[in-house]
């Protein structure tokens, strides 16, 4: 049978899978008239913290309306924060995106024309134009990027490898967690921010994460420590809850944390307090280290840090009470210019203590074998990993000159430079699920990117304007509640869905994108575009089934896994070749870097100073920072409840600098760079913030948007943007009291 043939029954045969709607069922409760009284009970997982799927939902439904939602005890993750709870009301949010929409004015209009259109013209458009524009400029002429949530990432970048385009990008390669991802792959060859203190944990180093803005679980685990003796050093340039509950909070200025870092450990080294039998036998570089560390002296460390020279001294001698463990941050250290050696070099610290992968240290979980994070394909058989590794593929990514270690280690493309690619003529598409242009620093380029490409579509929640108006094409997509896929890991165990119906004409996402797969290329590559076929595919390398473990909720089912055991790397557990020591090249914890030094950068994770305030701009910004009820954008219109708390977007300010400035919390402020602005914010003066120092959300639209303050300049290694580095001027808006 033709492409042709098979396309037309293709897309006939999806087409007749939604029923179309009338033009009442485009509001939520009208939506729902049909069903039927019968009260069930369901299971879905919360995406509402942009991780991976984490934790569970248990609800209460009657007919295809939840009515309610609850902890899902059975669940490692059975706690919902506030978060978790305003989830229901921005599934029945009545501005929700429920049926396809495409554009019928020209791009560039002040209103893009969306109209409503069937899924099955949809698809035509969407394989239409995939297919033409592969035949005329190549498959790498289309990007392939999922933004928030993650959880649709393992069919999209299937779609991308089958499609033949490494044009494959996400939000963690823009700006989140991968750069912390290099970080620790550099160290000690695989991904890790490290253990929660067991009853064996002495000592702790909390790593610029905020307890506050962490799942549910988190906090309890730290108190619960601190009740047991454990020592807890927090590092973080805020006062956040963790640096409250901390027997000693250092507090570095911004950008610095390198030479925090090389302060303490010149204190360890200097004192003998390291463990040198691990350091000789499994650390590659320590006499490097050694030699750099010894120049930051405690006072030298002080002057450059603001750190009291005294403290760096007392947090050091407390850590070495250890075993130690400690926690790392999922991004703030790595949004600078020197973000990933920031990161780096606090990583060093418990590995020249000797607390990687032992008993009350930083342990590696054992996890079933291939078993990755939902965000980054679940499993390599999913995405085809030796395809995206093999050099022919390597060599056609564009990134391969900007960010060269990022492009050796990843196989995600750093889509940070598509405004340039798209002006080169090298990105004609732009396939977007959970697109989000306000993640990127000077987001009216990227925008303009979109505009200037010869297709481009999304699908999302909601029509989001500033993401949305360049965009061809809107596909609806289902909710948590709504989606079988992914499955939820918990390490060794896994958790399917027993999800409600989708609202209106939203289809899952995983679905969509298996399906446009099935259109562009062979159907049987994407699981006759099924979600659950294409769950089953991974669960079945655990000997694992979905529709099996669905029938056994709410209980959890449990995947074949290793026995769980400490020191992995003795027993030849953390290389794939099974012999002794760390997946890195030199089969050793690497304080000094190999691939690093290989593409002609530091081997060592060194200081490098940051910007400078010039002038007006005399404020550090801390964009990006989080809260319990936030994350960026999504949070901001999407759940009322949430709104509610903070309806705007507020910057905390130290007292001395509101007095300095006159002013007050409640006030009307606005916000410049040097780089754009102005930008409109709530003052909340506290000393959660060092003096010198703001910070703020991002993700706020319109003239809340804190991206345009940022420059479009980029981290050597990782090709993240300097959102914790930026000075900004603070002052007044005329008439915006408190």
């Amino acid at each position: 049978m033709s492409l042709t043939l098979n396309r037309r029954d293709l897309l006939k045969s999806l087409s007749t899978l939604s029923v179309a709607g009338s033009t009442a069922g485009m509001f939520v409760p009208l939506a729902q008239a049909a069903e039927t009284d019968k009260a069930w009970t369901g299971f879905a997982i919360c995406d509402h913290c942009n991780h991976v799927p984490m934790c569970g939902i248990q609800f209460h439904a009657r007919g295809n309306v939840i009515e309610s939602i609850e902890n899902w005890k059975e669940n490692p993750r059975h706690i919902l924060c506030s978060k978790g709870l305003a989830t229901l009301q921005r599934l029945y949010n009545p501005n929700r995106l429920l049926y396809p929409m495409k554009r019928t004015n020209p791009k560039g209009s002040a209103d893009p024309g969306f109209v409503r259109c069937s899924w099955q013209e949809a698809y035509k458009m969407i394989a239409d134009n995939l297919l033409r524009i592969r035949k005329q400029h190549g498959a790498d002429s289309v990007m392939f990027y999922a933004g928030d949530p993650k959880e649709p990432r393992p069919p999209i970048m299937r779609l991308a490898r089958k499609f033949g385009s490494v044009m494959w990008a996400n939000e963690s390669s823009a700006a989140c967690r991968a750069a912390c991802m290099q970080a620790e792959i550099l160290t000690w060859g695989c991904p890790s921010t490290g253990s929660m203190p067991t009853k064996d944990t002495r000592s702790f180093l909390i790593l610029a994460t905020n307890a506050w803005a962490q799942p549910l679980g988190w906090w309890e685990s730290l108190v619960a420590a601190k009740a047991r003796g454990c020592k807890i050093i927090t590092i973080d340039t805020r006062r956040t809850k963790a640096a409250e509950l901390a027997d000693i909070h250092l507090a570095p200025k911004v950008g610095t944390d390198a030479a925090l870092a090389m302060g303490i450990m010149n204190v360890l080294i200097r004192e003998n307090l390291y463990d040198r039998e691990f350091v000789q036998k499994w650390c590659h570089g320590f006499e490097e280290l050694k030699a750099y560390a010894a120049e930051f002296t405690p006072e030298k460390t002080e002057a450059i840090t603001g750190v009291p020279a005294k403290d760096v001294v007392a947090a050091a001698r407390m850590y070495a009470e250890g075993p130690g463990s400690f926690s790392l941050t999922t991004q703030s250290l790595t949004h600078n210019l020197n973000g990933v050696n920031n990161a780096r070099a606090l990583l060093l610290i418990p590995c020249i203590m000797g607390y990687i992968d032992v008993p009350g240290g930083a342990t590696f979980p054992s996890n079933p074998k291939g078993q990755q994070m939902a965000a980054f394909g679940l499993h390599p058989s999913m995405y085809d990993a030796p395809w995206w590794k093999a050099k022919e593929q390597k060599d056609r990514r564009l990134d391969k000159d900007f960010v060269p270690v990022w492009h050796h280690m990843m196989n995600e493309q750093s889509p940070n430079l598509l405004p340039e690619w798209v002006r080169d003529g090298r990105i004609r598409a732009f396939c977007g699920w959970g697109f989000n242009v306000l993640i990127w620093p000077q987001p009216q380029e990227y925008q303009a990117a979109i505009r200037q490409m010869e297709f481009a579509f999304a699908t999302d929640y909601f029509y989001r304007k500033e993401s949305h108006d360049d965009m061809d094409l809107l596909l609806p997509a289902a909710m948590n509640f709504e989606r079988y896929a992914p499955f939820g890991m918990y390490g060794p165990k896994f958790a399917p869905r027993k999800p409600v119906k989708p609202l209106g004409e939203a289809r899952e996402d995983w679905r969509i994108a298996l399906e446009i797969g099935c259109l562009v290329g062979d159907p049987k590559d994407f699981f006759n575009g099924d979600p659950v076929a294409a769950c089953d595919f991974v669960l079945h390398q655990w000997d694992a089934d979905y529709m099996a473990a669905q029938a056994k909720l709410p209980a959890v089912s449990a995947l074949k896994t290793e026995k769980n055991a400490p020191r992995k790397h003795e027993l030849g557990r953390m290389r794939p070749d099974g012999k002794p020591g760390f997946n890195t090249p030199t089969g050793k914890i690497e304080l000094f870097s190999t691939i690093t030094s290989k593409f002609g950068f530091e081997g060592l994770p060194v200081y490098k100073p940051m910007m400078k305030p010039e002038g007006e701009f005399n404020l550090q910004l801390i964009n990006g920072t989080r809260k319990p009820y936030i994350t960026h954008s999504k949070t901001r219109s999407d759940a009322p409840y949430l709104l509610e708390i903070e309806p705007m977007s507020t910057i905390h300010m130290h007292p001395k600098d509101a007095q300095a400035r006159g002013l007050k919390t409640g006030d009307l402020i606005e916000m410049r760079s040097a780089f754009g602005g102005p930008v409109k914010a709530r003052l909340d003066v506290s000393i959660i913030v060092p003096e010198g120092t703001i910070d703020s959300q991002y993700g706020w639209r319109g003239d809340q948007n804190t991206q345009v303050l940022i420059p479009r300049q980029w981290d050597p290694i990782s090709g993240y943007a300097p959102y914790f580095e930026v000075y900004v001027s603070v002052k007044k808006v005329e008439g915006g009291a408190a």
